[in-house]
């Protein structure tokens, strides 16, 4: 948990084109080849406006950073859950403090952001990463769900008792 929160922080340090995939995009397609694929959208966000026909390379980074922190935050919120596992705390505490540190480390990143070169801090940010973190958990606990049916009906059929 405390190295993905590190990742989550070096990333945050860095400045927007480090991290930039433009420069891959413009490598890999051309733009009428991007057009070709991109839908008719305009996506306002954080004082910013992306038309997807008029910056297709823009618009695709901006799903592409944007589905980062979305991934990022549900394996926070995944990490966090897993290091609450030993303890004997219900499991609807145990998806709360996850989602609790979730929050928590959203607003520590987005305040890291705000004062970094080339960054900007965004409280739709921290609603996106609380998104994450919560849809990491419920893909978590319905995949667990799903593996101890399979094992329950695995434990049936020999004939053990559960």
């Amino acid at each position: 948990m405390l190295l993905w929160t590190l990742l989550i922080f070096h990333f945050s340090s860095q400045s927007y084109h480090e991290q930039s995939i433009q420069p891959i995009l413009h490598k890999w397609f051309t733009k009428e080849g991007m057009l070709s694929v991109v839908p008719e959208m305009t996506i306002h966000y954080h004082h910013s406006t992306i038309e997807a026909r008029k910056q297709p390379f823009e618009f695709v980074e901006f799903l592409f950073r944007k589905g980062s922190h979305l991934f990022m935050y549900a394996m926070l919120a995944v990490c966090a859950f897993f290091a609450l596992v030993q303890t004997r705390w219900k499991l609807g505490f145990k998806i709360l403090l996850a989602i609790v540190y979730v929050i928590g480390i959203a607003s520590a990143d987005e305040w890291n952001q705000a004062g970094s070169v080339e960054r900007t801090s965004a409280m739709q940010d921290i609603v996106l990463d609380s998104i994450g973190g919560f849809l990491g958990l419920v893909v978590l606990i319905l995949g667990m769900a799903v593996f101890c049916k399979i094992r329950r009906n695995s434990t049936l059929r020999r004939g053990e008792v559960p």
